[in-house]
């Protein structure tokens, strides 16, 4: 062994320092190259350019997208409510008589204002179309329009089939009556197809309405149009199978440049009753063309240029990590950031050829419905899909924050409890799915917050927030209510959600060590200081030269003997550390005393390679280890066998040396 050691210390004194191997450097470098194979430098260099991009970029989009919502949206929504009653009148309807006497009066009241005249006398109409609060115009007409049911769209048990002739079920598919009844007549009485109505599907209270049905178009006579809704009224239009009204407009306000689109919706349940609603979805489907819709249109389409760069940089990188690159999570955000590019940009130019149509359309049949239907739903889509890429373009921001130890704290601290969270959240959705249908089926009968499971979780949600109603569910069963109440908290909220935190927090923790006792790299502060004072010297300005460019590098015995712990040493192991490496525990490290290490690591590495000592790793010394251990304790049982085997022999003996008694 002495003899090893020896060759060893000689070897150290004619080695070279150790160096490491060039790598070839790639043309084209992004963030994520530079940080998985290139050096700090780099990725400082690519993390600089990509954050510069996207800085600008991010300004550009946000000036577009909150450029293109109008602050007196809400306003023009609230005039419309008021106009229409929709507090007092319209959500007060409970049942069809209730609701005649609304669209008769509130109804009539709104689409006319001051010129309805209830008494039947005609009154003078504005030849320029109808406005409704003075400011809003009428595009066209307005319609109403119903879906029906058959009455044999579900199946009456047994005992009661006597009582019942007919079943309505509610709205569907293959429950939808497209029969002619009434007086016969089109369009009110007849079935129309969506592709005739041109109305969209709407999502209900417990199910969705397709966009056909029976329709009746109302006129820009207040007088007229009371005649036709008290015909329909009084050739009962509303039946048995009536599972949903609508009464569709479409209004434009030139002030604010805004169009809105109206539904007022009644449906009718299976249970009885009517379920009123409203909907008031205002847009700017016609943008005036000046000054500031161009210049706008410019910050759009150099978004959509970087866009464009973005997708050749992600190009880049799935050719050079292969089926790497879909292992990390950024690339999936930048993908949909540029997906997202692409549905704004050609949904925003198709929505202003579309939407000519429509209004030449209207413009040329002012006696007709003036549908919208279909282009504010695209103009919808087109926006929300703005609002998300503008939302994955904030969150991309964490991207480019992992160059500082720091900032990157809430990256590195998601990424390292990830799998804890995974592994615990199956604990805790199990027990809060089990609340969540107890809760369903004990209270849904009678409490709306439980009506049914979906409604359930968000309630229970709700309630890890404080907004809970105890006294609804006490009054629905006030036996299981307090049991329900009380577990669900002391379980749920104390325990699993409390358990959340101490795995975030644990994490935090040990991330902030990690962070302690790395060594210190170059930061992005220094990089733009040596670019600042490359460009002085291009420009040839004079350089005051500092006598140690480079930061100072020190560190004390504490944080040595942190990293030893994390890694696992022993106090005794750590003592012999410091002694082989000349570790005084009384000063810090300066940059010679690390560089003189890593000096001495590399020679030792070098002189065990040449003399062709075998380095034992740490997991066949553990597998020596546990062979150790288990042949000492085959050992000690042998030695307990062999203990009973002398025990028994000695017995035989003392037992055949004893006299024999006749």
């Amino acid at each position: 062994m002495e003899t090893v050691q020896t060759a060893e210390a000689e070897l150290l004194k004619t080695l070279p320092k150790a160096k490491k191997p060039k790598r070839k450097k790639p043309l084209w470098i992004t963030t994520t190259i530079a940080g998985a194979s290139l050096g700090r430098r780099e990725l400082l260099a690519a993390t600089f350019k990509e954050v510069i991009f996207h800085i600008i970029s991010m300004v550009f989009l946000s000036t577009y997208i909150f450029s293109q919502v109008n602050p007196s949206e809400y306003y023009l929504t609230l005039s419309l409510k008021n106009a229409f009653n929709v507090e007092n009148g319209l959500m007060g309807v409970v049942s069809a008589e209730q609701l005649w006497e609304y669209l008769t009066q509130d109804m009539m009241f709104g689409f006319y204002g001051f010129d309805f005249d209830e008494t039947g006398n005609e009154t003078e109409v504005n030849e320029t179309g109808l406005y409704i609060s003075k400011e809003n115009l009428l595009l066209g007409v307005p319609r109403i329009r119903q879906v029906k049911v058959s009455n044999d769209s579900c199946e009456i048990h047994g005992y009661f089939r006597r009582l019942f002739e007919s079943c309505y079920y509610q709205f569907g598919h293959q429950s939808e009556n497209r029969e002619t009844f009434g007086l016969g007549k089109p369009i009110a009485w007849t079935y129309s197809e969506q592709k005739i109505t041109k109305s969209v599907r709407y999502w209900g209270t417990l199910t969705s309405y397709s966009g056909g049905g029976f329709y009746a178009d109302l006129t820009s006579s207040p007088n007229t149009t009371l005649a036709i809704l008290n015909e329909l009224k009084e050739n009962l239009w509303i039946t048995r199978g009536t599972r949903a009204i609508f009464v569709d407009f479409s209004i434009y306000n030139g002030n604010l440049n805004l169009h809105c689109v109206c539904k007022l919706i009644f449906e009718f349940l299976p249970s009885g009753g009517v379920t009123p609603n409203y909907r008031f979805s205002t847009a700017t489907l016609t943008p005036v063309r000046n000054v500031k819709h161009y210049v706008l249109k410019v910050l759009l389409y150099i978004f959509s240029a970087y866009a464009a760069y973005c997708l050749c940089e992600e190009l880049r990188e799935m050719f050079y990590f292969k089926c790497k690159y879909f292992l990390q999570f950024w690339n999936y955000i930048d993908l949909c950031v540029i997906f997202l590019t692409f549905l704004l940009v050609f949904g925003t130019e198709y929505n202003l050829v579309n939407i000519k149509y429509y209004v030449d359309n209207i413009r040329d049949n002012p006696t007709a419905y003036g549908n919208l239907e279909q282009p504010h739903v695209l103009y919808q889509v087109v926006n929300i899909g703005g609002a998300v890429l503008l939302f994955f373009l904030y969150m991309r921001t964490f991207k480019y924050l992992n160059f500082n130890r720091r900032m990157a704290q809430l990256n590195n601290t998601i990424r390292n409890c990830a799998k804890d969270i995974m592994g615990f959240s199956v604990m805790f959705f199990v027990a809060f799915f089990a609340y969540a249908e107890l809760g369903y089926l004990v209270f849904g009968n009678e409490v709306d917050d439980f009506r049914s499971f979906g409604q359930s979780m968000f309630t229970l949600l709700r309630t890890i927030l404080g907004d809970f109603d105890y006294d609804k569910i006490h009054n629905a069963n006030w036996i299981v209510a307090p049991i329900y109440f009380l577990t669900y908290i002391m379980l749920v909220f104390f325990v699993l959600l409390n358990m959340f935190l101490a795995i975030i927090n644990d994490t935090y923790a040990d991330v902030k060590t990690d962070i302690a006792i790395a060594p210190k790299e170059m930061e992005m502060t220094e990089y733009i200081g040596s670019l600042y004072t490359f460009m002085k010297r291009k420009l040839g300005c004079k350089v005051k030269k500092d006598k140690d460019t480079q930061r100072p590098i020190s560190t004390n015995i504490g944080q040595i003997r942190d990293a030893l712990i994390k890694c696992n040493y022993d106090d005794r192991e750590i003592a012999m550390y410091f002694t082989r490496y000349d570790i005084d525990p009384l000063k810090d490290l300066k940059r010679e005393d690390i560089e003189r290490f890593h000096d001495m690591f590399g020679k030792e590495d070098l002189a065990r390679r040449r003399l062709g000592e075998n380095v034992v790793t740490q997991s066949d010394f553990q597998k020596q280890d546990d062979k150790l251990v288990e042949l000492e304790n085959s050992l000690a049982t042998l030695g307990e066998k062999l203990q009973e085997l002398i025990q028994t022999v000695t017995g035989i003996r003392d037992q055949q040396a004893r006299p024999v008694r006749l």
